[in-house]
């Protein structure tokens, strides 16, 4: 099994459910689920705890979330929250290279490559179509960043979390458009990430932080708040309006954004009984 964007991301994925849910602190009557966007059928795959899945057509989705919103109350709370984790591989480099940043001190260094290429349907990268969206008011956007380097890793039962750097998409500089190679680098594994060409230092942050910064805005944002933040994102990022370039617009496939963000996107809900009648 090679290390790739796709393998990461399913590796990484139930220990960060795990770790959301335990930070959360789920009750015995609560329950925890989590929404995938599937390109190849269209909907919203949905698991709850067991890990049982079912389908939901995007109106269905977003018609849920409407309709949470107006029955919460003294007995059931239910809210959303969205996030975009678009995962890296990280390479360990030991050679020295004259485009290095000048804060790579280091050896081993290590070094992620950014999708800058425009692409042929929609005109823009992937670097650039997340920028955009963490332009958006509420928007958790983050290049997850493992430093995993053995494939034997991937193979592991009790898999850790510590390895991941969340490198925030607030810290970087620019949307990359000129079409060239760019990079992140970090000077040892836990050092603050350095957006390249021109180096600029980011800001990382670890996963327990993660789930913290998460489960603080489940909590301090109001149920009504909490859905209609999540209900706006998505229906900004379906419609490729908001900060999405326009041009995406032209295209119909290229336009539903939730395609062009699927291995990113994880909608999570919480449902939890609040009181007695």
């Amino acid at each position: 099994m090679a290390i790739s964007e796709t393998v990461l991301e399913m590796h990484y994925h139930q220990p960060l459910m795990k770790l959301i849910r335990e930070t959360y602190g789920v009750g015995p009557t609560g329950k925890f689920s989590f929404f995938k966007y599937s390109p190849q059928k269209e909907v919203f795959l949905g698991f709850d705890q067991a890990y049982a899945m079912t389908e939901i057509s995007d109106e269905d989705f977003f018609e849920q979330m409407k309709s949470s919103a107006m029955e919460n109350g003294y007995k059931l709370k239910r809210t959303f929250v969205a996030y975009f984790l678009q995962f890296k591989v990280v390479n360990e480099l030991q050679k020295n290279q004259k485009k290095n940043p000048p804060q790579i001190r280091s050896k081993p260094y290590y070094r992620a490559s950014l999708d800058t290429t425009k692409n042929d349907n929609t005109g823009f990268s992937q670097h650039e179509l997340l920028y955009n969206l963490s332009k958006n008011h509420g928007a958790m956007v983050y290049y997850a960043c493992p430093m995993l380097f053995d494939k034997a890793a991937l193979y592991e039962v009790e898999v850790s979390l510590e390895p991941l750097r969340l490198v925030d998409f607030s810290s970087c500089p620019s949307e990359f458009s000129d079409n060239s190679k760019h990079y992140i680098y970090f000077d040892q594994r836990q050092s603050d990430p350095i957006w390249c060409s021109e180096p600029v230092v980011g800001r990382a942050i670890k996963a327990d932080e993660f789930a913290t910064l998460l489960v603080s805005r489940l909590r301090q944002s109001s149920t009504d708040e909490a859905i209609g933040q999540v209900a706006k994102l998505l229906a900004q990022i379906k419609s490729s309006s908001g900060n999405l370039p326009e041009q995406i617009s032209g295209n119909e496939s290229a336009a539903n954004g939730l395609v062009q963000f699927a291995d990113a996107l994880t909608v999570i809900r919480l449902d939890e009984v609040i009181g007695e009648a």
